[in-house]
């Protein structure tokens, strides 16, 4: 239309877009971060990092990158169909991963959905690490909950594509607890589907990936530092 004002400013979100960029973040990972879901206070949003995302899927980025249709949101394909699969053959109440709830649309892009695991005080629950820290090593209660989490992921079969004590939670959903959850980092990651195809290969695999991540917890927090830093606060 002639004389119609091009150099507006940009329309509005939509009122079913939730609004999160004029907001905290809850906490912020390597490639997402994460927001109370502004309409139910149980719910988290997880959004991707700008920055994670120019990085890994914009023009610097490795060109095999690009050629997956879902691109940046290729790691919400696979939790989400992790958990209907885990769903599907198990009934998984009671597998130790999130609560995956589905997708919104947000200011900030497309936004994975889950329940909030909840800490004693009614916030996020500690990561695996931060309990690890304030306990001073792995103690009597940590050590029996980390073996009901193995047992949990086995008995289901769930696959883990990533596991390290930063996405793994010790809190209380809607499914009961206090108990460790697997937070993200969960689904077929490989282009040949191994761990899909044999069960025992995924249990390996998940046995393999447990004692790594303990191994790194243990490197990358010494007990010594852990015991005075509890002291000290």
């Amino acid at each position: 239309m002639a004389g119609a004002d091009t150099h507006g400013p940009p329309p509005s979100p939509s009122p079913s877009v939730l609004r999160l960029a004029q907001t905290e973040p809850l906490a912020v990972g390597h490639l997402r971060k994460v927001y109370q879901h502004p309409l139910e206070r149980d719910f988290v949003v997880k959004v991707m990092r700008e920055d994670a995302v120019e990085a890994r899927w914009g023009a610097g980025g490795r060109w095999y990158k690009k050629l997956v249709r879902a691109r940046q949101y290729a790691g919400y394909v696979r939790e989400l169909k992790e958990y209907i699969a885990a769903q599907a053959r198990f009934a998984a109440g009671n597998a130790p991963i999130a609560r995956m709830v589905g997708l919104a649309e947000t200011d900030l892009g497309l936004g994975l959905v889950s329940e909030k695991v909840r800490g004693a005080d009614g916030g996020l629950a500690p990561t695996l690490a931060a309990l690890y820290a304030r306990e001073g090593g792995f103690d009597a209660r940590i050590e029996s909950d980390l073996e009901r989490f193995l047992a949990g992921l086995l008995a289901c079969n769930v696959i883990v594509g990533d596991m390290h004590a930063w996405n793994i939670v010790h809190g209380a959903d809607s499914r009961g607890g206090p108990r460790f959850v697997l937070i993200d980092g969960f689904g077929e990651k490989h282009v040949l589907p191994r761990s899909s195809m044999s069960r025992r290969l995924n249990a390996w695999n998940t046995r393999k990936l447990f004692r790594r991540m303990r191994e790194q917890l243990v490197r990358l927090v010494p007990l010594e530092a852990a015991a005075s830093d509890r002291e000290a606060s």
